[in-house]
């Protein structure tokens, strides 16, 4: 596989926590990783770090050959660094539809009035109702975001990450507080990127999830990485047992 991004010595701290301390970590083309670890290991740190969410404290986050560390978020998504957030935060007044159109200008909207301008041509409307498609999600595209239900705003981030073309998905945790059938619907949609080769980084508490649709795993534990591997040998690290599958997951 070739190598899409690679974190260097990364650092995140805020006065004396240390969120992430040292992390080293790559990121192949055409792969889906895993980040796993108990609550307050630095996972969400870490993509917000990446992600220019924040601005790291020291290390590198090199994507496709070049430093972009520290650079603002909209920097990152133009260079084609998209990512999903734990809680959905759409524009509730706007339709999925509008919400969808409205992401489709990250490379070419400068402000409200580039998008009254520009976001409504027929070839932005187009592309915007294929990802509805693509994400099960066109019956809902004429209601307002803040009358549908959560799994729906989980379809929903993941559409507004695809309309902008990225080289690189980071879903922070796409099954959060979701029934089993919408679990099932987002786990679905994640096997269809990955049947696609997108390249993509998956945080998910739901180990089962995990387990099945990602190549690889790693392990956060204190801002460090403990493990890091295929998911049958994570699952089996001792460490990682210890600090996070807990012991009856051992079998």
């Amino acid at each position: 596989m070739n190598e899409l991004m690679r974190v260097e010595d990364l650092k995140m701290y805020f006065g004396g926590l240390k969120a992430i301390d040292g992390l080293d970590l790559v990121i192949n083309e055409g792969e889906t990783l895993g980040i796993i670890g108990p609550n307050g290991a630095g996972k969400t740190t870490l993509f917000n770090a990446i992600c220019g969410v924040y601005k790291p404290t020291g290390g590198k986050v090199i994507f496709k050959g070049q430093e972009v560390q520290g650079q603002p978020a909209y920097v990152m998504a133009r260079k084609g660094i998209a990512r999903t957030f734990q809680i959905s935060k759409p524009l509730a007044d706007l339709t999925i539809l509008d919400n969808v159109v409205a992401a489709a200008g990250v490379h070419e909207y400068t402000g409200m009035r580039s998008y009254f301008r520009k976001s409504h041509t027929p070839e932005v409307i187009a592309k915007a109702e294929a990802v509805l498609e693509e994400t099960g999600l066109t019956e809902m595209r004429d209601k307002k975001a803040s009358d549908v239900s959560l799994g729906y705003l989980r379809r929903l981030e993941i559409a507004r990450v695809l309309v902008t073309d990225p080289e690189l998905i980071m879903l922070d945790e796409p099954c959060a507080g979701l029934s089993n059938f919408a679990i099932n619907e987002v786990t679905e949609l994640i096997l269809k990127l990955k049947e696609r080769k997108k390249s993509i980084v998956l945080i998910e508490h739901n180990l089962p999830i995990t387990m099945k649709v990602c190549d690889r795993i790693m392990v956060l534990s204190y801002g460090k990485k403990i493990a890091e591997g295929p998911p049958e040998v994570v699952k089996h690290d001792k460490q990682v047992i210890e600090a996070y599958l807990g012991e009856e997951d051992e079998a």
